[in-house]
């Protein structure tokens, strides 16, 4: 894993940013936007949604969020992207019978939830209930472990059993056999007509993409880990203006070549 700003990292950045095939997508939390004590307070800054629009106008972008798309939607309003929710559910690559499937099976999943609700509050934890999946958020708990005890005890009852992913300070409950961000990166690439392309996340619900066995696309974690299987990594969060703004500077530079 080397450092995506160091002379590596950006000849695989110059190799996606100089084809004019490429797609460029972008988790939203912890990666576009700070992670914030507020979910409902994630934006994005200027300088990022500056820079974020400026790569837009010159190349496909995606935005490839845990959040679901009427979540999602005002927050990059104004940026010509193409938006992904609900962890892959969500999107222009997602059959009416998938969206179905989903939403049936998190009906049936909150009338057990509804019956674990007051342990739930109990150990500080909220359920979002993002309509093709369900949300664990235990960031103001009190105790994490606790918050974590009672949000597994509460999935382990679930049916059918849910694919668990892991965030910062959340637990994401998906439907069994539904999409994910990494069947969602390929199939945009696949509409798009994309050679290459190149993602950045920045936890464990990005992993389905970064361990795609795909050579075709890079991809880079805000924050070094080892067990990530991310090929490069962006120190900080703070750093994707400096990212996004050379890519749009390669992405120019080879328009007028």
């Amino acid at each position: 894993m080397q450092d995506v700003l160091r002379a590596p990292g950006k000849r695989a950045l110059d190799r996606v940013a100089g084809q004019g095939a490429a797609l460029f997508a972008f988790d939203f939390d912890g990666t576009l936007a700070r992670i914030v004590q507020d979910r409902d307070a994630a934006v994005l800054t200027h300088p990022i949604r500056e820079a974020l629009h400026a790569l837009a106008v010159k190349a496909p972008t995606a935005v490839i969020s845990g959040r679901s798309l009427v979540d999602l939607q005002p927050r990059v309003a104004g940026i010509p992207t193409h938006l992904v929710g609900n962890h892959g559910l969500e999107g222009l690559h997602t059959s009416e019978r998938v969206m179905h499937q989903a939403r049936d099976c998190c009906r049936a999943w909150l009338k057990t939830v509804l019956k674990e609700e007051l342990n739930l509050t109990r150990a500080g934890v909220v359920v979002e209930d993002k309509t093709y999946s369900l949300t664990f958020h235990y960031r103001q708990a009190s105790s994490s472990q606790a918050a974590r005890e009672a949000i597994f005890h509460t999935a382990a009852l679930l049916s059918p059993a849910p694919r668990l992913v892991l965030g910062k300070s959340v637990v994401n409950t998906i439907p069994p056999g539904s999409l994910h961000k990494g069947s969602a990166m390929l199939e945009l690439m696949h509409q798009l007509q994309s050679s290459v392309a190149l993602y950045v996340g920045d936890d464990d619900t990005d992993e389905d993409v970064f361990s795609l066995p795909d050579e075709r696309i890079v991809t880079v974690r805000i924050g070094k880990k080892a067990a990530s299987a991310a090929q490069f990594y962006l120190e900080r969060q703070s750093q994707m203006g400096l990212l996004l703004t050379y890519l749009a500077q390669i992405r120019s530079r080879a328009s007028v070549a």
